[in-house]
Formats: structure tokens, sequence, C-alpha cells
């Protein structure tokens, strides 16, 4: 008797999920987040994402990343400078300050080293308050990321700014 009731409980959520097609539980920005495939992919999608308004929806941020992914600028602190680690839930908040508020960040200059499912990217970016406009800040990204077999996930980003590092060093620049 449970076996016919079960069937037929099973049964009757079937005609309207055949009959009105399987409508994807995603948020509709989820389906515009562009695959990460390889590293490259992956750091020019982290640029979108990262970019725009500070009040933007954050769907493809927290795709490329790892649940667990940590964001560290460093900071000034009592004795010197320090990482502040921040967690994506972290980082959101704290962007989404800004509101309308934007700034659109470019890696300008990208060296990768890999070995099995995980890479570091070094990175040089840029800061402009427009997409097209004049950079206002440059730093460097020192960028985990690991490979789960079919795209790239940021596991953790450390960066620092030119605004407390000093120039960033002609090495790093393209």
């Amino acid at each position: 008797m449970r076996r016919l009731i079960l069937s037929l409980l099973l049964l009757a959520g079937l005609p309207s999920a055949y009959g009105q097609g399987i409508e994807s539980k995603a948020p509709a920005t989820a389906q515009a987040c562009p695959p990460t495939p390889t590293l490259e992919a992956l750091t020019k999608a982290l640029d979108d994402a990262v970019s725009g308004p500070g009040n933007k929806d954050r769907t493809c941020f927290r795709d490329i990343l790892t649940p667990d992914a940590r964001l560290s600028p460093i900071r000034k602190a009592d004795a010197g400078f320090a990482p502040h680690a921040l967690t994506v839930q972290d980082w959101i908040d704290a962007v989404a300050k800004r509101g309308d508020a934007a700034f659109y960040e470019h890696q300008i200059k990208v060296q990768t080293e890999t070995y099995g499912h995980f890479a570091h990217l070094w990175s040089t970016y840029e800061i402009r308050e427009t997409r097209d406009g004049k950079a206002t800040m440059t730093g460097i990204n020192s960028i985990q990321a690991v490979f789960d077999g079919m795209r790239w996930k940021v596991y953790a980003i450390l960066w620092e700014p030119n605004t407390t590092a000093g120039p960033v060093p002609e090495k790093y620049l393209p």
C-alpha cells in the first residue's frame, strides 16, 4: 500500500513538470556566468565579476570562487602591515557599501605556475573609475586557483595596491 501511495504522489508531480517544462531554480544571471575551463578564462571572469557598481548582483563572483575562498587585502596594522582575511560574503558586503559607485579592475600582466590541479597566478592589476578611464590605482594579486577536472575556481586572493606598497616594479608591468 505504501508503494502505491508513494507512486501516486510521484506521478502527481510529473504532469506539471513535463507539461510546463522544467524550470531552472538558478537565478537568470547565473546563466550569463562565463565558463572557466582555462586560467585565462578565469582571469577574465574574475575581472568581470569584481568590476562594476558596488551593489551589482554577485552571482558570477560566487560562481568562480570556492565556497570557502579567502580574499585578503594587505592593510596597515598596528605593527606595520598585515593581510585582512575576508570571506566571499564579507567582500561582497564591503563592496556593496559603495552602492552605485563603480570601479573596473583589469589584469594587465599575469604570470602563471601550475602543478596538477592547482595554480598560482601573480597578476598586475589596474583599477579605473570607468571602463575606458585612466588607471587610478595599480597593484599585485596573488591568486591561488584549483581545477576540478572541468573548470578553474579561485581558492584565495592576496593583494596589495601601490598606495601601500609603492610603485609596481617594471618587471611586473606589460
